[in-house]
């Protein structure tokens, strides 16, 4: 069974998604209300975070910062701020997904399906390792070192970090490359693929303005240099 963590304070919609995912039998939804909550009951036994933004006190960006020091599991932001500058910012927070209320019961549990199925299939055998350069990509604690010093990724940056290194020197597609990590196609918005890229540089590159090791290639996609 997984355990999803709900981060609600608007009750109504709490118990609609408690009420549907509830007749899945293969989840428990624990319902907390605002930031001391959530990072108090937020630990390795959850499976999947939804987030909502506009909570009293530290807001669902601040929380999702913060759980993402500690939590390796897919956060999936739920919000009515439908703008891109809220997305591509709780994006870089390090959230996974981003659902605009309102939506369909149906949509949300074939989010969440996608996010945990993502997770399961990174989970790869013990010898798995990428390396490249100062880069150690370690397929089965679903960690990264870089030289000395741990690289904390988000899981969607850990799965495009590692579809790239598994595929270094190919150029791959936006398209590709968003199909790989939520199992769907983009239908044109591949924008949350180039939210990821430039969060990972961030972490991993010495200079994310002149990247070392993943490289872009124009109106294509990127490819990863060994």
């Amino acid at each position: 069974m997984h355990r999803i963590l709900l981060v609600e304070d608007d009750p109504t919609i709490a118990e609609i998604i408690q009420f549907y995912l509830a007749k899945n039998q293969e989840y428990h939804v624990q319902w907390v209300k605002n930031a001391q909550e959530a990072l108090s009951a937020a630990n390795e036994q959850v499976g999947a975070i939804l987030l909502d933004i506009r909570l009293p006190g530290m807001d669902g960006m601040e929380i999702c910062a913060q759980l993402r020091r500690r939590l390796y599991c897919p956060i999936i932001f739920i919000s009515c701020l439908d703008d891109e500058e809220t997305i591509v910012k709780a994006l870089r927070l390090g959230g996974d997904d981003y659902l605009v209320k309102p939506f369909k019961c149906p949509v949300l549990l074939a989010r969440i399906e996608a996010n945990l199925r993502r997770m399961q299939r990174s989970n790869p055998r013990v010898e798995d390792m990428l390396y490249s350069g100062e880069l150690a990509l370690n397929t089965n604690t679903h960690t990264v070192q870089k030289g000395n010093d741990r690289v904390y990724l988000s899981p969607t940056e850990f799965q495009i970090l590692y579809f790239l290194m598994r595929n270094k020197g190919i150029v791959l597609e936006l398209e590709e490359i968003y199909y790989f990590i939520w199992q769907r196609p983009s239908y044109g918005d591949v924008r949350t693929v180039c939210v990821h890229v430039s969060n990972l540089r961030k972490k991993i590159e010495e200079d994310p303005l002149k990247p070392k090791y993943i490289k872009t290639v124009r109106k294509i996609g990127y490819m990863f240099n060994d």
